[in-house]
């Protein structure tokens, strides 16, 4: 009797998440698949958010990792809020880790403040009662920094690329100086970059984002089998090339895909770390809030990366329609149209429920 072919299979769901991050992804073959979830949203996306646990616990399998990449609410909150809802004895079942930079020590003597704001400093508070009240408190990791490779089952790993050690210790030692000299950090206004042509802004500079909390976003290379990717997190572009030198990776790191860092802000993306981490797939998550990400810069810089690495195209995979619904189908000029869009060197893709196959073995959805 002949066996048929195990499919090896990577499915990566860009879970509508409002302006955050809620990103599902399962690997494995056609007998079984392992799972990761990789922050959670805001506080709207806390039923979706449980429904994935529950449907996951319901066909017997396990969620490897459920990682919350830094406390941010707009990448906590629902799964906060999700966790919550579910009963005690499915996440005992279903969780094995919960990957989290912080120590309830630090949230209950040092982080308390009465600004809970954009932060998710609140919430960071109450996710530890919640996780004791269900009984998966010791499944926390505390302390994740690049240079760690965490292995998982079936032979995927995770290679973490930040924070840095110096990116945490501000974060935990240094964030109530912090918080009371700085407001929320925002975005800045996409509307006049909107109005330039792609060509005109591939050399604009980027600017770097001062945020003690994306500085120790956790941005790591998801590895399993012969696909090869990145989710960057709200992560900064100098922290994540210091953690690759971490591995030894010196030169050009091929990938299948890289989950763009901070929903495409102008701040999180320079042309160093476009080349360095190599693809031609990117994956966005943002429904375009307010018109003020994706910053058009950061899409003329990939473009730069594809003309200056000689790769015919590229393809931006999104969870929304952000360039029609916010822009009503101006984001991109005539001119844009005619020597991007038109040819098909950049392809803007919208992700259904239906999958977009990426390469053998790796299809991406949008739900």
């Amino acid at each position: 009797m002949i066996n048929e072919k195990v499919e090896i299979m990577v499915k990566v769901h860009m879970m509508k998440a409002y302006e955050g991050d809620f990103i599902w992804l399962s690997y494995g073959d056609s007998e079984k698949e392992y799972h990761l979830l990789i922050d959670g949203g805001i506080k709207e996306c806390r039923e979706r958010y449980a429904d994935v646990i529950r449907s996951i616990s319901a066909k017997g399998e396990s969620i490897e990792a459920i990682i919350l990449t830094h406390i941010d609410c707009d990448h906590i909150a629902g799964a906060c809020e999700g966790i919550a809802k579910i009963d005690a004895e499915v996440l005992q079942r279903t969780v094995k880790k919960i990957f989290f930079n912080t120590s309830e020590k630090i949230y209950k003597e040092i982080l308390i403040s009465k600004n809970s704001g954009e932060y998710g400093v609140k919430e960071g508070i109450e996710f530890w009662e919640i996780l004791k009240e269900k009984g998966i408190s010791n499944r926390i990791v505390e302390r994740i920094v690049a240079g760690e490779t965490i292995n998982l089952a079936d032979g995927a790993l995770l290679k973490v690329i930040s924070p840095g050690e110096k990116q945490l210790e501000k974060l935990l030692d240094k964030w109530e100086t912090y918080e009371k000299k700085h407001m929320p950090v925002g975005y800045s206004s996409n509307l006049d970059q909107v109005k330039q042509n792609l060509t005109d802004l591939m050399r604009v500079q980027s600017g770097t984002d001062s945020s003690v909390n994306n500085a120790s976003s956790i941005a790591f290379l998801f590895e399993y089998q012969d696909i090869k990717g990145a989710f960057l997190g709200d992560s900064k572009p100098s922290v994540c090339m210091e953690g690759l030198k971490k591995f030894d990776i010196k030169g050009v790191y091929p990938l299948d895909f890289v989950k763009i860092s901070h929903h495409g802000s102008i701040s999180n993306t320079n042309i160093k770390l476009l080349k360095k981490l190599s693809t031609v797939n990117y994956l966005l998550s943002t429904n375009g809030h307010e018109k003020k990400v994706p910053s058009k810069v950061v899409i003329a810089k990939l473009l730069r990366d594809c003309i200056e690495e000689n790769k015919s195209e590229i393809t931006l995979y999104c969870n929304y329609d952000w360039w029609e619904s916010q822009y009503h189908n101006k984001y991109f000029t005539q001119r844009d149209r005619q020597m991007y869009i038109d040819t098909k060197v950049l392809k803007v893709s919208l992700l259904g429920e239906e999958g977009t196959k990426v390469k053998d073995g790796m299809i991406l959805y949008g739900k």
